[in-house]
């Protein structure tokens, strides 16, 4: 009896976990397009599949601001009680019922996601909202090219692509590191942070907010044609203009910057109508 206890113990758990991640083959995908509204972290995995799973760890930073740990524990531990309680009554209420999205069918086992593949490409499109998916984690082979919309209230942190990556979101800021682009990146208003592993010289690069800061870190050596545009400041620690703040060179007075480092190269382009740029080697 303890045995058979064990085993379905086992096999509840399996269960669970399989329903906490959905997964899918990316033979024949060159690009992964995804469309949602959330927080979005997409971190590079080793086998050729994509992997999507609900993410639950609750920050501090996310809401709590300064307030102490012992508050965010509290609160975090009522949450989860909440979230807990929440699930077991819906699933209750939704026995032998299907759930209806306007913005496509549910092909995931119930995990809410519409997922189809258009010739090399595989669109995978969110059909929660915001208020229905705290955030996102995605797993992605490094050298996939990938496509991301993170709608009106959601952001994006990117890590360790060596391949062409398009992000976009609207209020929320965009975060990249260990990338090598080609990056095309845009918000709104956000703020957007690349960091440069290296810098392909294969395509142009181009980073902009209509509100939002720029920072840009990349390789010393770097070989580039730069295009600096905004009504705010551009700070820099490459050779550009003299003046310095912080360790960082301060180049104002105009509008748009053009110049080259180390002889030219890869177009890059970063571009604020209101916000500040930081351009940093390292």
């Amino acid at each position: 009896m303890k045995k058979i206890s064990i085993i379905l113990l086992f096999l509840s758990g399996t269960l669970l976990a399989q329903q906490k991640e959905f997964k899918k083959s990316l033979n024949g995908v060159k690009k992964v397009q995804i469309t949602t509204g959330t927080r979005v972290k997409v971190i590079t995995g080793t086998s050729n599949t994509i992997i999507i799973k609900n993410n639950t760890n609750k920050s501090k930073d996310d809401d709590c601001g300064n307030c102490g740990d012992h508050h965010y524990d509290n609160d975090h531990e009522h949450d989860e009680k909440h979230n807990k309680e929440y699930r077991k009554k819906l699933n209750d209420k939704t026995k032998g019922l299907t759930a209806i999205y306007p913005g496509g069918k549910d092909n995931t086992n119930g995990y809410g996601f519409s997922v189809l593949k258009e010739g090399s490409t595989l669109i995978v499109k969110d059909l929660k909202s915001f208020y229905q998916r705290r955030a996102i984690i995605v797993e992605l082979p490094k050298d996939v090219n990938l496509a991301l919309d993170t709608g009106t209230l959601g952001s994006a942190k990117i890590q360790g692509f060596t391949s062409e990556v398009e992000v976009n979101s609207n209020v929320g800021s965009i975060n990249m590191t260990d990338v090598t682009g080609p990056i095309t990146a845009h918000s709104s208003t956000g703020s957007i942070n690349v960091q440069f592993v290296k810098v392909n010289q294969s395509s142009p690069i181009t980073v902009s907010s209509a509100t939002g800061e720029i920072d840009v870190t990349m390789p010393a050596a770097t070989k580039a044609n730069l295009e600096l545009n905004t009504n705010g400041t551009v700070y820099s620690n490459f050779d550009i203009q003299p003046t310095t703040k912080k360790g960082l060179k301060n180049v104002s007075g105009l509008k748009k910057i053009t110049t080259t480092l180390n002889d030219g190269g890869v177009k890059i382009k970063l571009k604020s109508a209101m916000g500040n740029i930081y351009l940093r080697k390292k």
